[in-house]
């Protein structure tokens, strides 16, 4: 048995464009000292962003949608479909990421991964309408050899800011040498910007909201 645990960096509400970072951790949490302890094997892990739309019948004619049905899966199959038995339809997905091949943890041991993906600035708000719902998950999928994928979800907001995408960052007039002990620092700098791009965005269009109503 395998034991995962995901953990979103700093919360589960984010603004398209920004990067959401997990940290992801795989145990074996079976004690050395036990007698039914075992190396496990996975033979592989992957992740991936999407977004599911769900439209309810009594409410919204759609067309009838051509796509297959992703249900039922054979046991030696080995493609990752994120949206894997989940109602509606998959509308938006990032590139899977693998994390890893052919991993071996031994009794009490545990290993841990960082998976980091830009949020598409064109996808759509997290939604859940009485008609429609707009819903956005990390999967995570894993797999033993000769076993069926097992899946692991993490729902999460994202919210959408009109004239945030069409704003370019100033760019430094003095040309540094590349240090890849800052690129950590720049990245945070870059989301502290979006963040209070966003602030400032949210308060002129409230402002003005409240300037029509007087």
């Amino acid at each position: 048995m395998i034991e995962v645990l995901a953990k979103l960096g700093r919360g589960p509400v984010f603004l398209a464009g920004e990067v959401l970072e997990c940290m992801i951790t795989f145990t074996n949490p079976l004690s050395a000292s036990s007698t039914s302890a075992s190396s496990e094997m996975l033979a592989w892990a992957s992740a991936q962003i999407h977004c599911q739309f769900h439209a309810s019948e009594n409410r919204v004619a759609l067309p009838p949608s051509d796509g297959s049905k992703h249900d039922v899966q054979a046991e030696n199959e080995t493609v990752f479909v994120p949206n894997r038995g989940e109602r509606g339809q998959c509308i938006l997905s990032t590139p899977p990421k693998i994390l890893f091949c052919d991993l071996r943890l031994d009794p009490g041991e545990s290993k841990s991964y960082s998976y980091c993906e830009t949020l598409p600035i064109d996808g759509p708000p997290s939604f859940r309408g009485q008609s429609v719902k707009y819903v956005y998950k990390l999967t995570i999928g894993c797999q033993r050899v000769n076993s069926p994928i097992k899946l692991l979800r993490v729902p999460f907001r994202v919210l959408v800011l009109h004239g945030l995408k069409d704003y370019q960052f100033p760019q430094d007039e003095a040309v540094a040498p590349s240090n890849p002990f800052l690129e950590e620092e720049e990245g945070l700098k870059k989301d502290s910007r979006l963040a209070d791009l966003a602030t400032e965005l949210l308060m002129v269009a409230t402002s003005r909201r409240s300037l029509r109503r007087s």
